[in-house]
Parts: C-alpha cells; sequence; structure tokens
C-alpha cells in the first residue's frame, strides 16, 4: 500500500495537499477544517425531492453551500404511497422547471410494468427518449433490477438481461449518463437477527433483507450482472451509486474502475461503511480515484419528512442538517479519529477521517459531476 507521505510525493499534490491530509504539523482540523466544505461550493449529487418540499431542500442546500443537487430518481408520493414513472417524472420534472441552474433529475422506470404491460420492453426506450427530451439528465435504475423486478412469466429481471440493450443503446445515442443502484449493503444479504451488524436499520426497515437465498440472489451474482453491462456497453457512461453497491470491498471497487474506463461512483450513504477501512486505504483510494468520484449523500426530501441517507423519516431541524453535512467534510477533508458518522442507524461504530487533498475534494465535489452530467448548459460552470 502507498503511504499518504509517499503517495503526496509521487503525485507531486504539493503542500496543500500535506495541510489537508493531516501530516504532522496540522492542528485545529477538527474545529475548523470540517466547518465548511474546502473550495465553499459544493455539488450533491445524490438527493431525493418530492414537489412539496422544493423549498425546503432549496434552503438547506443554501445554508450547507450546496449549489447544485442530482435528484436521482424520479420518485414521489407519500409513505406506502410512493410512486414511479412517468407519473412521478413528468411532476416532479413540471416542479422542477423554475430551478434548472440548481436541480437536476433523473428518470426512473416503473420495473411493475414489465410484469402487467406486454410493451413495454419494445417501448422503454422511447419512454426515456421522451423523458429526456422533457429534461432528463439522465436514468436511474433502482435496485428492484437484478433483486426483484419479474417480467410477464414471473422470471426476475437480470440486469444483463439482452431485453434491456436497447435502452442502454438509447441512453448511448441520446449522450445521457445510465445510474445503477446494485444491490444493497451486503449485512442486507446476511441473516435478519440481532446479530446481524445493522440489525437496527434491518429492523426498521425488514423489506430491506435480501438473505433468503430462494427470492433473492447473492450480491455477487447481481455484480456480475452489472459489471457485464459496463463492459458491454462502453460508449455509455454510467455511475454506480453507493460507490457502486460495494463500499465494504473498496479494492473490488478499485479492480471494477480499472476495468471500465466509463464507470464512476458516488459516496451517497457510504460515508459509515467507507469510514471503517483504514484511512489510508480510504486515502489512496480517493485520491487514485479521485476524477471518477462524485460527492452524494442520499439526503431524502419526502413529502411528509426527510431522511438523512438511512434511517427514521423525520423532520430535521436546519443544525442537524449542518451537522449531517459536516460530518461528510470532516471524513474527506480531515485526518481526525474515531468520531461518528452521519448516518448512526447504520452502525455503533466510529469513523476515520481521510483528509484528502484540496486538488482532489475539488473535483469530488464540483468538477465531476459537471462533467458528467454536462452542467454548463445550465450555467453550472
Amino acid at each position: 500500500m502507498i503511504k499518504r507521505r509517499e503517495f503526496i510525493e509521487k503525485a507531486g499534490l504539493g503542500a496543500a495537499a500535506i495541510s489537508l491530509a493531516g501530516l504532522p504539523g496540522c492542528s485545529g482540523s477538527e474545529n475548523k477544517i470540517s466547518e465548511r466544505p474546502v473550495g465553499h461550493r459544493v455539488i450533491d449529487a445524490h438527493i431525493h425531492i418530492t414537489p412539496e418540499k422544493v423549498k425546503k431542500a432549496l434552503q438547506v442546500m443554501d445554508d450547507n453551500l450546496i449549489k447544485y443537487g442530482v435528484v436521482i430518481a424520479s420518485l414521489t408520493g407519500k409513505g406506502d404511497d410512493l410512486y414511479m414513472g412517468d407519473k412521478a417524472f413528468y411532476e416532479l420534472a413540471e416542479a422542477f422547471k423554475p430551478y434548472r441552474n440548481r436541480l437536476g433529475l433523473h428518470y426512473t422506470y416503473d420495473w411493475d410494468l414489465a410484469a402487467s404491460d406486454p410493451e413495454f420492453f419494445t417501448r422503454a426506450p422511447d419512454m426515456l427518449e421522451k423523458a429526456v427530451n422533457a429534461g432528463a439528465i439522465a436514468l436511474k435504475n433502482l435496485k428492484q433490477l437484478g433483486l426483484t423486478a419479474k417480467d410477464r412469466e414471473g422470471k426476475l429481471i437480470a440486469i444483463d438481461d439482452p431485453r434491456l440493450f436497447p435502452i442502454w443503446e438509447r441512453a448511448g445515442k441520446l449522450g445521457i449518463p445510465v445510474a445503477f443502484h446494485t444491490g444493497d449493503p451486503v449485512a442486507f444479504f446476511r441473516k435478519w437477527e440481532p446479530a446481524n451488524e445493522r440489525w437496527e436499520e434491518l429492523e426498521l426497515h425488514p423489506e430491506w433483507s435480501f438473505a433468503d437465498r430462494s427470492k433473492y440472489p447473492p450480491l455477487e451474482t447481481l455484480f456480475e450482472q452489472v459489471n457485464n453491462v459496463y463492459r458491454k456497453f462502453p460508449d455509455v457512461q454510467f455511475v454506480g451509486v453507493h460507490i457502486a453497491g460495494y463500499s465494504e470491498n473498496i479494492k473490488a471497487v478499485a479492480g471494477w474502475l480499472d476495468e471500465f474506463p466509463n464507470l464512476m461512483v458516488d459516496t451517497a450513504a457510504r460515508i459509515g461503511e467507507l469510514g471503517k477501512h483504514p484511512s489510508d486505504e480510504g486515502y489512496e483510494f480517493f485520491t487514485k480515484y479521485q476524477d471518477r468520484i462524485m460527492f452524494g449523500t442520499d439526503l431524502a426530501y419526502w413529502s411528509e419528512c426527510d431522511v438523512q441517507g438511512a434511517g427514521p423519516c423525520r423532520n430535521f431541524t436546519p443544525e442537524e442538517h449542518r451537522k449531517f453535512y459536516e460530518i461528510h467534510w470532516r471524513y474527506l477533508q480531515t485526518s481526525d479519529k474515531q468520531f461518528d458518522h452521519p448516518t448512526p442507524i447504520q452502525g455503533k461504530w466510529k469513523i476515520d477521517g481521510i483528509g484528502i487533498s484540496e486538488a482532489a475534494l475539488k473535483k469530488i465535489y464540483w468538477d465531476n459531476a459537471v462533467r458528467f452530467y454536462k452542467l454548463d448548459r445550465f450555467g453550472v460552470v
């Protein structure tokens, strides 16, 4: 493993990188450097907003120097009545129309149509193109694909099902990225019991347990399927959200990034898992792949309440939202040790900061998302 100082020297990152990496001679990082993001502007490339919450979302964004938010799935409604697909997309697109320089929206399929509509696979590419013409900046595939989505014969639809190939081909022709939420945390594929390290989260959301192998494929199968798509469509730009679904194994994710130059990842709702890795490993990963990582939180502004990446849905105060973001800055910007991660329901462990360079932070916070989503067309530069 390349040690932090050695990596800085080899990469020629300079004194600014050294000071931000928390090397000997730094002090006061906990009190100062994590209060605001380096560069004082950020794109949160993974949030959720319902039409009723646009104004609140923009206020929280303003309070935390989030200049642009990528609403990464067309989901709206309330509680158990949450819905997706065309109905959700066009409602959201209309609500976001006055804020094109602040909010971007992904189109999302309602995979239930694959089981009910005999023409779905034929119509799907045109549905995507219509959405892009209406303002969609990308396509988001929810975790149901490969995991629970079924066709009219009741069979699971694999992520690399050839019937979906025309969708990815159309995305490439339209010049839009495709996002995949593949699987879920490793713990969700393990036995549903109090000994599970994410039991508090699973107890709150028992439907998030995918441990039953008679119903759900293993996580490794899902990764094989999505990697087949990345491999078969090299001209399409993909983002594997939540650190490509495998924040527990960043060495594997690094291998995918090396193999697939058309793949990006985002950090949404995975700082807790990332912070469990030795800080040198996290530092090396974020530094080596600083051009391939986008900052995201998975902060959700649902109709009835908010969710900070995971956990209970409630009305957070501005101070609580500020603390949520500041923990992200602290992880990325400092070398502080053993502090609380931003989503405590995900596990009761502490995390260590990785203190990456200012140059890397600028890319992760801003440049990568501007390039990936072509945000300059909206005046986001």
